[in-house]
């Protein structure tokens, strides 16, 4: 019977020795002597790990599909992969991990499984103005009239306006962060001597969907325009996690 420190995670161990790959189900006296399923991958090419949300679904027999997914997907050389589906994705980037580390390659992550899709950015409006909100403030980015323009909501009623030149932008910021199933995409302007963040464009969605350079070009495109330059535009592993 397998000792509960032969697992890597869940019900799986990895042998690097014999590149074997096995799944054992638990009983209520401990895990099953003879694994439910057997894996010894051949030449291995790529170690992929995907990870992406979507609606939560109900099965037929009235079970809730949870948002959040992860896959890993071992490419063979000369063609074929074995693919292992673990919701536990603590679990699924130990999986990744080790048997990228057995065969020598790196761990490759990514979104949902058929590729993320480009046509998340954000709308003009009729004046070519970008408009982005975030709580009772609505910052928009005017390129005609070269300013920045911040609208609070006053209580209980009306608003303040303050204008920003281009001028007065330092440097723009290119952010990207999960919380729970949702990803948000953000760039930020960074004003004045103090670098005060205004976010001037953003947009949210189920995690791994959105393209990453296509936000990258967007933010870099935007800093050509105002004339400053763009961090995390560059750096492959600042935004979508490498992708």
């Amino acid at each position: 019977m397998p000792d509960d420190a032969d697992f890597l995670c869940g019900g799986w161990i990895w042998d690097p020795v014999h590149r074997e790959l096995r799944f054992h189900t638990r009983t209520r006296k401990g895990w099953k002597d003879e694994p439910e399923q057997v894996e010894r991958p051949r030449a291995v090419a790529s170690v992929t790990w995907h990870r992406w949300s979507q609606a939560p679904m109900q099965t037929a027999t009235g079970d809730i599909i949870p948002p959040s997914h992860s896959r890993v997907v071992v490419a063979y050389e000369g063609g074929g992969d074995l693919t292992i589906n673990e919701a536990d994705r603590d679990c699924a980037g130990k999986l990744a991990q080790a048997i990228a580390a057995t065969y020598g390659v790196v761990v490759v992550e990514e979104g949902a499984p058929g590729g993320r899709r480009p046509g998340n950015l954000p709308a003009r409006d009729e004046m070519g103005r970008l408009a982005s909100s975030t709580g009772r403030e609505e910052v928009t980015l005017d390129e005609a009239a070269r300013e920045i323009v911040v609208a609070r909501r006053r209580f209980p009623f009306g608003r303040s306006r303050r204008r920003i030149a281009f001028a007065e932008v330092r440097r723009l910021e290119l952010t990207y962060e999960v919380k729970g199933p949702i990803e948000t995409f953000t760039v930020w302007a960074l004003v004045g001597v103090e670098e005060e963040r205004l976010p001037v464009a953003a947009y949210q969605g189920y995690e791994g969907w959105a393209d990453p350079e296509e936000w990258r070009e967007f933010a870099r495109e935007m800093g050509r325009s105002l004339g400053v330059e763009v961090a995390g535009a560059d750096e492959p592993g600042s935004v979508g996690r490498g992708l």
